[in-house]
């Protein structure tokens, strides 16, 4: 890759090399070459992306975005950015064709540090995880992917939040999920099972933990849930600047 290119790629995908995100991603792109082609096919996405993401929290919460399609980028399986976009429908950040013939739909949350009062940190990660189910797609496998700026989780934590999500449902709590950006306890009993993991990466620590949700709809493919200690989210991220 010549640099005259690489830099092309760089005004085109951040606006200028001087962008807080670009030296970066130009790192990632040495390091990983199938990225190169998928960034200059999406440059467009991405740069609407970089031009609203203009306080330092909101380019952090790209900065993960962009990571995670760096971790899955690969020749064999394809990787689609904003797959569900051109329908009109709000969806998944990334589809990966697994080995090319598996669907598995990846949507990017971040956890960003407490603020105010409410520092509980099981609580929190359950309004993020209510808040995202509704994105799931129908299907095929999703993958919640989490990254936490504070408090790390294992993979038992989510277990015991998912639970006690469930048994807010049953209770009718209709209260309780539509404040937290579900249509009511029915809509957690319809969007759980689409969930089929949540890897929380938690850059600090540094520490990963994948749960995987064995009443999902449609399972992660083995070889991939076996593969995410090895995608470096947690280098690649990096801990949040103080």
């Amino acid at each position: 890759m010549k640099n005259t290119t690489l830099a092309a790629l760089l005004e085109a995908t951040f606006g200028s090399p001087a962008h807080p995100l670009a030296a970066w991603y130009a790192g990632l792109l040495a390091e990983a070459p199938p990225l190169y082609t998928f960034t200059a096919a999406n440059a467009t996405k991405i740069r609407k992306k970089v031009r609203h993401a203009r306080t330092p929290e909101a380019q952090r919460d790209l900065r993960c975005e962009l990571a995670v399609a760096a971790a899955l980028i690969d020749r064999r399986s394809p990787l689609t950015y904003e797959p569900l976009a051109a329908k009109g429908r709000r969806g998944p950040d990334f589809l990966l064709r697994h080995k090319g013939h598996t669907d598995v739909y990846v949507e990017v949350s971040r956890l960003r540090p407490a603020r105010g009062e409410d520092h509980d940190a099981d609580r929190r990660l359950a309004a993020v995880l209510c808040g995202k189910l509704g994105q799931l797609a129908l299907g095929a496998a999703n993958l919640l992917i989490v990254v936490s700026d504070a408090d790390a989780y294992a993979a038992a934590d989510v277990g015991a939040i998912l639970q006690g999500l469930r048994r807010r449902a049953e209770a009718k709590d209709d209260a309780y999920f539509a404040f937290r950006g579900l249509d009511g306890a029915q809509a957690l009993h319809q969007t759980l099972p689409r969930l089929s993991g949540v890897l929380i990466v938690t850059p600090a620590a540094p520490a990963e933990a994948l749960f995987i949700h064995q009443q999902a709809r449609h399972p992660l493919p083995a070889d991939l849930a076996r593969a995410d200690p090895a995608w470096g989210l947690t280098a690649t991220i990096g801990p949040l600047p103080n």
